[in-house]
C-alpha cells in the first residue's frame, strides 16, 4: 500500500462488482496491457446476465460500460476484394497475382495485389487500398494507390529479373571438358559426362 493505495485483486472487484451492480461477474481480468507503475488499470469483467451500466466501484473508479468488440475488415476470398462476402458476384480470382484465369493452386505468376496493384498477396496487411475499422479509400485515393502500387510491382519485377539474369556459383561451368585434360565418362544411358 503507497500512500493510500492499494492492488486491486481478482476477488476484491468481483465483490465491489456484485455489492454495487447485485450481478456477480463469472469471470475478471485486467484488459490490454498493464503498465505496474501507473496509478490506474482497466478490467474486463464477463457476465451471464448483462447488469445495468453507469455504475462505479469503489467509489472512485470510472463509470463502467458495455464492451463492444471491434468490426472485422471485411476480405471475400472469391474475388480477393475488401467487401461483404455474402453478396459477392465478382469472378473468382487468384490470391497471389489477381488473375482470373486461374485459381490460386494453379499459379506460376510473380505476386501483385488485385486491390492496389503492390508487390503483395492480395489479403496483405500492407495493401494501401486495404480499408481500416472507420472508412474505405475513395476513388481518387484508390487511383493514386494503383498507380503506386504499379510502380511498386515493376519496380520490384526488375529486381527480380536482374536476380535471375546474374548466374549462380553452380550455374558458372568450371572448365570445358574439350579444352581440359579430363577424359569423358559414358554413362548406362549412353550419355557422355566429364567427371
Amino acid at each position: 500500500m503507497l500512500e493510500g493505495q492499494f492492488e486491486v485483486t481478482k476477488s476484491m472487484l468481483a465483490d465491489e462488482i456484485e455489492r454495487v451492480s447485485n450481478k456477480r461477474p463469472t469471470f475478471v481480468k485486467p484488459y490490454g496491457a498493464s503498465n505496474p507503475d501507473a496509478p490506474h488499470r482497466t478490467w474486463m469483467a464477463f457476465f451471464s446476465e448483462i447488469p445495468r451500466t453507469g455504475f462505479r466501484v469503489f467509489d472512485e473508479s470510472g463509470v463502467t460500460r458495455n464492451f463492444n468488440k471491434k468490426q472485422q475488415i471485411e476480405f471475400c476470398k472469391r474475388c480477393n476484394g475488401h467487401h461483404n462476402i455474402r453478396t459477392c458476384s465478382r469472378a473468382p480470382s487468384c490470391g497471389n497475382c489477381g488473375s482470373t484465369m486461374y485459381s490460386q493452386d494453379m499459379c506460376i505468376a510473380a505476386t501483385k495485389c488485385r486491390n492496389c496493384g503492390g508487390p503483395h498477396r492480395s489479403d496483405s496487411h500492407r495493401c494501401l487500398a486495404r480499408p481500416t475499422r472507420t472508412s474505405k479509400p475513395e476513388k481518387e485515393q484508390l487511383k493514386v494507390y494503383r498507380k503506386a502500387g504499379d510502380q511498386a510491382s515493376t519496380l520490384n519485377a526488375e529486381q527480380t529479373d536482374q536476380v535471375n539474369e546474374t548466374p549462380d556459383s553452380s550455374q558458372i561451368p568450371e572448365a570445358n571438358a574439350e579444352d581440359s585434360n579430363i577424359a569423358p565418362v559414358t554413362t548406362s544411358t549412353g550419355v557422355e559426362m566429364a567427371l
